[in-house]
């Protein structure tokens, strides 16, 4: 393969790649962590998927693989970016992917309103509901 037509492909697979790179970065993402965390990720994930297209086309084993190699990753890029803008986010499939592939965020509970009652009476209730669990109510 020579060197336009490595490029070509690449530049076309790229794009073929890069449409559907939305969807899989928003399995990876999660909705509380910041944009600028989402970009790095997606930019790795970018790079990952341009190399992976110029690899399965042999691109490595010529000595014009850096050019191909850009052209993929900027193909990867862009078809990325765009699809996400005009497809998937307008849609609400990859902010709802995202959702639903993430799991909960950690929950913060505030106990610093309790009070506790150290009453002898609530003390001594405490320890026979300790030694006789499943026995008397609490009441």
């Amino acid at each position: 393969m020579n060197l336009n037509d490595l490029v070509v492909h690449s530049a076309g697979y790229g794009a073929a790649v890069g449409s559907v790179l939305p969807l899989v970065a928003a399995v990876v993402l999660r909705p509380h962590w910041s944009a600028t965390v989402k970009r790095a990720i997606v930019g790795v994930l970018a790079g990952i998927s341009g190399t992976a297209t110029v690899a399965a086309q042999g691109g490595f084993s010529d000595t014009v693989s850096p050019v191909a190699l850009l052209a993929a990753v900027a193909a990867v890029v862009a078809a990325s970016e765009t699809s996400y803008a005009a497809l998937w986010h307008r849609s609400g499939i990859a902010p709802k992917l995202e959702v639903a592939t993430s799991p909960a965020p950690p929950v913060r509970l505030d106990l610093s309103n309790l009070t506790f009652d150290t009453s002898d009476e609530a003390l001594s209730r405490l320890k026979q509901r300790l030694r006789d669990p499943a026995g008397g109510s609490d009441s």
